[in-house]
C-alpha cells in the first residue's frame, strides 16, 4: 500500500520532490501537492518568474558547486524542453572581501570541475566580454572570472513543466488549497494530516513543508517552532525593462553578470526582449504578528496581499537597483522599469537548506531556506530531499539538518536585513529614469 504524502507548496521543493518520488518510486507513494494560491503555478512564488540564473559551479563551497555541475546537465534534457539557456555568467567583485573571496574560492571550484573560467583581472579584461558595440560602465576596480558554462532558465515554464510531469505520473495538485494547522495522533509525535483554511482536514502519512518563504509564518504554533532553527521570509529587490528589437540583438550577446560586491545581477534578454536585473543581499522583511522566535514573522508582502494596491516594495530598493544598472549598463538606466516585485525567500542563517524531519514528530518534513539559490538545482534539488525523507545518509545530511554542523554555509549574501516602511513604497513614478518627471 503507497504512502499518502501532502507537500505543502508547489514552487521548486515541492515540485521537484514530488516529481522525484513518482519517476523514482511512484507504487511507493500517493502524493497531493497543496497550493494555497487559485492557480499553478503560484503567482507570487519566488519561482514564478521569467528567469533564474543558473550557476554552474560557482559556488565556494565544493560540494554544493559540483552538484550545481550536475544540475546544468539534467536541465539540458529533452524533458525540461529548452528552458536552459547557456549564457555563461561572470561574476565580479573586488571592494568587499567577503564578496571578494567568494569570487577567488569559486573560481578554484570551477577549476577544479574543469569549467576553464576566464580570469579577468582589470576593467578592460572584464569589458572585453562584451560586444563592442554596447556601452557599458567603468567596473573600477573589479576583478572576476568569465564561466562560459552556465546562464540562465526560464524558471516560471519550467514549474509549470515540473508540475505538468508530476500529474502524468499520477500526482494530484490542488489549488487554493491553504494549509492552517496539522493534526496529530494521540501520541503527539505523529502528524496525521493537515487542516485547511476552508476547515477541511486532508489525511496523510507524510507531510512535506515545502511552503518557500510562507513557512516562517505556517510552522508559528509553541509544538512546531519550538525546535525550529531560525528561518525568515526576506524580499528581494526585481525590475525589468523592455527592450526594442534592436536594443535585444546586441544584448542578447552578453553574460548574466554578477556582482558580488553588492548582489546586483543582470541577465540578457528574453525572447521577447525583456531584461531582468535583481539584487542578491540580506534583503527586506515584511512583519506581521507575533513570531516564535521573539518580535514579529516576516510574512511575503505580494501583489496578491490585501493591501497590495499600496504598493509591494520600497522607494528606495527601486532607486537602489536602478543605480546599479547605471553602473553596469548606462543606457538601459535611462528606460523605465517595465516592471518590479518582491522576490520572497525562506532564509536560514547559514544559507544551507533546511532540509530534514522535525525532531519532535515521526513524519513531518520540512524542505525549505533557499536562500536564493535553490531554483538552479530544480532538476536534482528532489533527489536530494528524498534520499533524506527516506533516512539515506548523503553528504547534506548534517547541513541541512535541524541543527547544521557547517557554521560558513552555501552561499554569500552582504547588506542587512531591513524592514519595508509601509509610508516609503514605490509608485508608478518611482519605475522612470532618474531624471523624468512622470506624466500626469
Amino acid at each position: 500500500m503507497s504512502q499518502k504524502v501532502v507537500i505543502i507548496g508547489s514552487g521548486v521543493f515541492g515540485m521537484s520532490t514530488a516529481l522525484w518520488m513518482l519517476q523514482t518510486a511512484k507504487d511507493k507513494y500517493d502524493v497531493t501537492i497543496l497550493e494555497k494560491c487559485e492557480t499553478v503555478p503560484a503567482p507570487d512564488a519566488a519561482s514564478t518568474d521569467i528567469n533564474k540564473i543558473i550557476r554552474a559551479g560557482d559556488y565556494a563551497d565544493p560540494e554544493l558547486s559540483a552538484l550545481s555541475v550536475e544540475a546544468v546537465e539534467m536541465w539540458k534534457r529533452p524533458e525540461w524542453e529548452g528552458c536552459y539557456h547557456e549564457s555563461g555568467v561572470m561574476c565580479l567583485s573586488g571592494s568587499d572581501p567577503r564578496g571578494t573571496k567568494y569570487v577567488q574560492e569559486s573560481y578554484k571550484n570551477c577549476e577544479a570541475l574543469n569549467l576553464e573560467p576566464r580570469a579577468k583581472r582589470s576593467s578592460e579584461e572584464i569589458k572585453g566580454v562584451f560586444p563592442p558595440e554596447l556601452e557599458t560602465g567603468a567596473f573600477p576596480d573589479r576583478v572576476g572570472y568569465h564561466n562560459v558554462t552556465g546562464g540562465w532558465a526560464e524558471s516560471g515554464r519550467s514549474i509549470e513543466i515540473g508540475l505538468r510531469r508530476v500529474q502524468e505520473l499520477g500526482g494530484k495538485i490542488v489549488a487554493g488549497a491553504e494549509v492552517v494547522a496539522f493534526t496529530k495522533a494521540a501520541d503527539g509525535k505523529t502528524v496525521t494530516g493537515v487542516v485547511l483554511k476552508d476547515k477541511k482536514i486532508i489525511p496523510a502519512d507524510l507531510v512535506v513543508v515545502a511552503a518557500g518563504a510562507w513557512t516562517p509564518a505556517l510552522l508559528q504554533s509553541p509544538a512546531v517552532a519550538a525546535r525550529l532553527p531560525p528561518i525568515v521570509a526576506s524580499g528581494q529587490t526585481v525590475a525589468m525593462i523592455q527592450l526594442t528589437p534592436e536594443e535585444a540583438a546586441i544584448q542578447s550577446k552578453v553574460p548574466v553578470v554578477f556582482n558580488l560586491d553588492n548582489g546586483f545581477y543582470i541577465f540578457p534578454p528574453t525572447a521577447d526582449g525583456m531584461v531582468k536585473m535583481a539584487i542578491h543581499n540580506k534583503g527586506w522583511t515584511s512583519s506581521v504578528g507575533p513570531s516564535a522566535f521573539g518580535g514579529a514573522v516576516s510574512v511575503p508582502r505580494t501583489k496578491l496581499s490585501k493591501d497590495a494596491e499600496l504598493g509591494t516594495l520600497p522607494a528606495e530598493a527601486v532607486r537602489t537597483i536602478r543605480a546599479h544598472l547605471q553602473d553596469h549598463y548606462p543606457q538601459l538606466a535611462k528606460k523605465p522599469f517595465a516592471d518590479v516585485r518582491m522576490c520572497w525567500y525562506c532564509d536560514t542563517v547559514t544559507g544551507d537548506w533546511l532540509v530534514d524531519y522535525h525532531p519532535d514528530f515521526n513524519n513531518l518534513f520540512v524542505a525549505t531556506g533557499c536562500s536564493g539559490h535553490a531554483f538552479k538545482f530544480a532538476p536534482n534539488l528532489g533527489r536530494e530531499v528524498l534520499a533524506l525523507i527516506e533516512r539515506r545518509p548523503t553528504q547534506f545530511t548534517d547541513r541541512f539538518s535541524f541543527a547544521p554542523t557547517n557554521p560558513h554555509g552555501a552561499d554569500y549574501r552582504g547588506g542587512v536585513i531591513r524592514e519595508i516602511d509601509l509610508k516609503e513604497l514605490a509608485g508608478p513614478a518611482d519605475l522612470l529614469p532618474f531624471g523624468r518627471p512622470a506624466r500626469l
